[in-house]
């Protein structure tokens, strides 16, 4: 079932943002992005990447400071 894929790899995402495992982080939220676009469901793939980007826009601020 591919939304349960999607699901899964998102709530996967979140469960490595808590740990602060960046990488890990956009892996599974691009994962979920690629079953949630598979099943059809456009705007949430849409709000995924807004929030992906949202968040390396923070880590790289908070980088430079």
């Amino acid at each position: 079932f591919v939304h349960e894929e999607a699901l899964a790899h998102e709530l996967a995402a979140y469960f490595y943002l808590e740990l602060g495992e960046r990488e890990e982080t956009v892996e599974h939220f691009m994962l979920a992005h690629e079953k949630y676009l598979e099943w059809g469901a456009l705007g949430k793939c849409d709000s995924l990447l807004k929030f992906v980007d949202f968040m390396k826009k923070l880590w790289y601020e908070g980088a430079m400071s």
